[in-house]
């Protein structure tokens, strides 16, 4: 009975422990299988579980133990050690016997052993920093560079946030191109099914049927592509992500709420500000460091002051089973005591690193106004390149609304006998072009806005 309660026990136990991990699955399942994902949705799971990023965090994580691992030499440092040594053959010195024994002529030597056949010793020490100048600029280098592994996750998070945005569209594009094909496919077959029964009235050639087939043909052909560019851009998506691509998931979204108005950004272009820049912030971080390790090496014209005391027994006899007498065969000893040490001259070695550091400094502002300029230079292009495209993708859009009018203009004629069937192959070329041509300036739109929105700083 015992028994059993405790194999219950255990089972209950082991449930516990297993929640989290299936409330997780579940919920991750539920994420991948149950709902539509909006762009926010996978920018959200591809920044917790991005491979790339989940990489470049660990890193923040290590100079966490950075800053523990300097800090941790600021602290008391404990020690404590215990020996026993079997002195098996003890050295023996040359003394003269005279100044030991009267009456023994002078110069009479003996050989004596100095030391028992056992020894121990127990000891405890503690050392303590008293003063070091590189140690609290040491601190601080170790917090700058765990700001540092930050800025460098936030770069890796825009980073990120932008490829998911490009694949996500990439996916929304694909799949409006599909419906776009399967629609002229549907299209193309009914006026081909038409074709076909005049062709048996002998209203038309056969070589009309053939043209329009050739052109069935090709969309299916086209339609393959694109889905297979579907297939791709999901598997890029989620690749992205940090999801295993053979997880199944949908998107929600369209592509007309995008906003391709540069006019927009006028006003973050104005208030921009160059720390809103990853890149910047990097800059700005390495230049502190910089200063920093100028600062130590100026430090270390200053002494370090250590503390030190230590305390313990020891005892030596010739007969091992006496080592565990304590009480009257051990014999205790301290010491307390401190040291200084002060670098007076260091053969021009710490000029040379301070001389070396202020070069660094004046290499970083370099590449601060450089960076700056790249910036400057950057907004500029992609405002003009986001502004281009969208004016592009104006042009495309009244281009398919002319091309659809044409096509449709054109069926009309032909069904009517009026119109060629080279005219409606023409027409639906053209309309396919027009189609073609749309989604490729949407996409340079998509681009140019994702860049532009990086470029400010406000992507992310």
């Amino acid at each position: 009975m015992r028994s059993k309660k405790l194999n219950i026990f255990t089972a209950f136990i082991v449930g516990l422990l297993l929640i989290p991990q299936i409330t997780f699955a579940q919920k991750k399942d539920t994420v991948s299988f149950s709902q539509a994902l909006s762009l926010e949705d996978c920018i959200q799971f591809g920044l917790e579980n991005n491979q790339n990023l989940q990489a470049v965090r660990l890193n923040e994580q290590i100079a966490e133990t950075q800053v523990g691992e300097t800090r941790a030499q600021g602290l008391p440092q404990v020690s404590a050690s215990a020996g026993v040594d079997n002195n098996y053959n003890i050295q023996e010195q040359l003394i003269d016997v005279s100044q030991f024994q009267q009456g023994a002529p002078s110069g009479t030597e003996a050989a004596v052993a100095f030391g028992r056949a056992y020894s121990a010793n127990a000891a405890i020490s503690v050392d303590q920093l008293i003063f070091d100048g590189s140690y609290f600029i040491g601190l601080k280098a170790a917090k700058t560079l765990r700001e540092l592994r930050r800025k460098e996750s936030g770069q890796s998070e825009i980073e990120t946030v932008a490829a998911i945005t490009t694949a996500f569209y990439l996916v929304l594009i694909n799949e409006e191109r599909v419906e776009l094909v399967a629609e002229n496919i549907n299209q193309l077959k009914a006026i081909l099914s038409d074709t076909k029964i005049l062709y048996e009235n002998g209203f038309v050639e056969s070589i009309d049927v053939d043209r329009l087939q050739v052109n069935l043909n090709n969309l299916l052909t086209e339609k393959n592509k694109v889905e297979r560019g579907v297939i791709y851009a999901r598997n890029l998506l989620k690749f992205q992500m940090g999801m295993p691509v053979a997880t199944p998931i949908s998107l929600s979204g369209g592509l007309s709420q995008i906003n391709f108005n540069a006019a927009e950004y006028l006003g973050q272009e104005n208030e921009f500000n160059y720390s809103q820049r990853a890149e910047y912030n990097i800059i700005e971080v390495n230049e502190a460091l910089t200063n920093l390790d100028l600062q130590n090496n100026k430090a270390t014209h200053l002494p370090k002051i250590n503390a030190r005391f230590s305390y313990g027994s020891t005892t030596a006899t010739d007969q091992f089973g006496q080592i565990t007498d304590f009480s009257t065969r051990w014999y205790s000893f301290g010491i307390l005591g401190a040291n200084i040490q002060w670098n007076l001259f260091t053969g021009l070695r710490r000029s040379n690193l301070m001389e070396r550091n202020k070069i660094q400094i004046s290499q970083i502002n370099l590449q601060k106004d450089n960076l700056e300029n790249s910036i400057d230079l950057e907004i500029s292009q992609n405002k003009a390149d986001l502004r281009s495209a969208a004016e592009s993708l104006e042009i495309q859009k009244k281009n398919i609304a002319l091309a659809e009018k044409v096509y449709k203009q054109t069926q009309i004629k032909y069904n009517e006998g009026v119109g060629s069937s080279l005219e409606m192959l023409e027409a639906e070329t053209s309309k396919k072009t027009a189609e073609t041509n749309y989604y490729s300036a949407l996409y340079d739109a998509i681009i140019a806005k994702i860049n532009l929105e990086k470029a400010l700083g406000i992507l992310y």
